[in-house]
């Protein structure tokens, strides 16, 4: 894999997920699509395994440090951790499913990407939980938070459709190579 490709992809991805998913917002809530989430389905569908995880855990963090959560001192913070570990979870799931469905098809990619998205949510809510359940100074509603990310994995599906289509003009950047080092075609 292409390290390079990566990291601009993942930076227009990112430019995406802060600057424009504000503007896709459905006015009831906070549900908004991912751009970061295909991503890490296109990947984790195409690279190594072990750099699909590696990957995952960048983006993943990256989700965390990028996300801010209220305090009850009225200031905000970010926790490293809940994105980045959903983010895996959701990578090595879609490892496990990648030998029985069509890599290349439009709607693998949104149906995994529903489906990856949906994981990182309950991952995050299940993380942010417990944290508070332990003292944690955060006001976090595990039941909305998780009606929201369930909603917001359906709308990703949306995004994935985008990042199939684009995905599928730059792959060969990507010079992905299968796990015994031969690259793919």
């Amino acid at each position: 894999m292409n390290w390079i490709t990566f990291l601009i992809i993942s930076w227009v991805a990112f430019g995406l997920e802060v600057g424009f998913r504000d503007a896709l917002r459905l006015a009831p809530g906070d549900i908004a699509p991912s751009f970061v989430v295909p991503l890490i389905v296109y990947i984790a569908l195409s690279a190594p395994a072990r750099h699909a995880l590696w990957a995952a855990l960048i983006l993943g963090a990256l989700i965390d440090l990028t996300w801010l959560l209220p305090r009850d001192d009225l200031a905000e913070s970010s926790v490293l951790g809940p994105h980045a570990l959903g983010a895996i979870i959701a990578a090595q799931g879609v490892l496990a499913v990648r030998g029985s469905v069509i890599r290349r098809h439009l709607l693998t990619l949104v149906v995994l990407s529903v489906a990856a998205a949906a994981v990182m949510g309950i991952v995050v809510v299940a993380f942010m939980t417990l944290r508070e359940a332990y003292g944690d100074p955060i006001r976090f509603n595990p039941t909305g938070e998780l009606g929201t990310r369930l909603l917001g994995a359906l709308y990703t599906g949306g995004t994935a459709v985008a990042w199939a289509l684009i995905m599928r003009l730059i792959d060969p950047a990507f010079q992905f190579q299968n796990e015994r080092g031969l690259r793919r075609h």
